[in-house]
Order: C-alpha cells, then structure tokens, then sequence
C-alpha cells in the first residue's frame, strides 16, 4: 500500500517536484530497502526449497550426515557460522535493521504540530545542515591524521601491543572512536625499542584529540546551539 501510495504521488507531481522534498527521498529509501530485503530473502527460500526437493527426491537415509550430498545442497545443512558473507538471508537481515530504522522517522511527520517538539524537529533539520558544513573541515583534518598515522605504524604490523595504524582500516577506526573516548594512548605503543617513532606517535594522536575533540566539536556544538536559538 505505501509503495502504490509512492507511485501515485510520482505520478502526479512529476519526479523533479517529488525529489525536492526530503521526506520523499526518505519513504522512497525506506521501502527500497524493505523491498530489496524481502527479495533477498525470497531468493534464500527459492534456493533452500530446491535443495529440499533434492533431498526429497534422490535420498532415502533419514541421517543427512550419513549422506554425500552436493556442495549447493550441502550447504544448507551447515550452521550459521559456516554460512558465506554473501548469503541472500544474511544481507536480508542487514537491509531489514535499515528498514526498521528509517520507518520509526515517519514519526517525525506529526510533530511539527506540537509546539514542544515542532521546534526541535526543525532545529534537527538545520543541525544536520550545520554537521555537513562542519564535515568539510573534518574530513581534511581527519584524512590527515589518518594518512600520517598510517604511514608512521604502516612497517610495524605485528610489533605493536594493538594493530591501530598498522593498515589504512585499522587507522580509520582508531581515529574515529577516539572522537567519542572508545580509542586508547596504549594504540601508538611500539613493543620495539623505537622511541623516536613512538613519540611522533605520541604528539601526533595528542594534536589530534586536541584538535579533533577539544576545538573542532566544540565549534560544532556552538553552531548547533546558534542554530537552535535562532529556530527557538
């Protein structure tokens, strides 16, 4: 019912009028994600039905363990932990907490109405403008770092007490959880003997936190406090 409701607004407002709005993108992303979950999921028991009526047709022993059965047959007997990272019921799962999600935002609809959580909602709306403004300035000094950090632990893969900056992933997810306190000083600890290396390490994780956390989300937060009062 809400995708034909969907279909009938593009119809009748055209799509360049039904992009300008938000809260269309955000429906139509909903229940794009919905409908590729259930797909995928259809797909798992298309898949799962033919290897059951393998089963039913060509073996006789009750003990599927008992039994050589084709790779594809095979492997919907196996457990969860044996299942590959692409199967169709795994990536339903994922796309379906999305969906979830995005669907509890269709509350938002009703509650510029009230005079409470109108303003709120509103001032939410400019925050995230005021976040994507920040995130210019963000994303240059956090590529930075990350690019630094990576390059100085890059030949020290398996010589520290964690692998934080030894790979460009591991610098990434380093950075970005010590932004909220989830990273610790012990990620640029070396168990060689390289003080130099270590103490770059030191000063540049310390300017980064000092930068990062102490002057630059600070600059956020009092954006978004201008943007609130304003709203208010």
């Amino acid at each position: 019912g809400m995708i034909w409701s969907e279909c009938k607004e593009i119809w009748e407002e055209g799509p360049r009028e039904y992009v300008v709005h938000l809260w269309n993108l955000l429906d139509f992303g909903m229940l794009s994600i919905f409908v590729a979950s259930f797909t995928a999921r259809f797909m798992a028991f298309l898949k799962a039905s033919e290897a059951q009526q393998y089963v039913d047709q060509y073996v006789q022993d009750d003990d599927l363990n008992n039994v050589t059965l084709p790779p594809e047959v095979a492997y919907f007997t196996y457990a969860r932990n044996k299942w590959l990272p692409s199967d169709p019921q795994i990536i339903s799962e994922g796309l379906y907490a999305i969906a979830v999600v995005l669907s509890f935002s269709r509350i938002a609809y009703i509650l510029p109405a009230n005079e409470s959580f109108g303003p709120l909602q509103i001032s939410l709306g400019r925050t995230v403008k005021d976040i994507f403004k920040f995130m210019v300035i963000f994303i240059m000094v956090f590529l930075a770092f990350m690019i630094g950090m990576f390059n100085l632990y890059s030949y020290y893969l398996g010589a520290k007490y964690n692998p934080a900056f030894t790979t460009v992933e591991e610098s990434f997810k380093t950075l970005f959880w010590s932004i909220f306190g989830l990273s610790e000083v012990i990620s640029v600890v070396l168990k060689y003997d390289h003080k130099f290396i270590e103490n770059i390490g030191y000063v540049l994780y310390g300017v980064y936190n000092v930068t990062m956390v102490v002057v630059l989300l600070n600059m956020l937060i009092a954006m978004i406090n201008n943007s609130y009062q304003e709203i208010e």
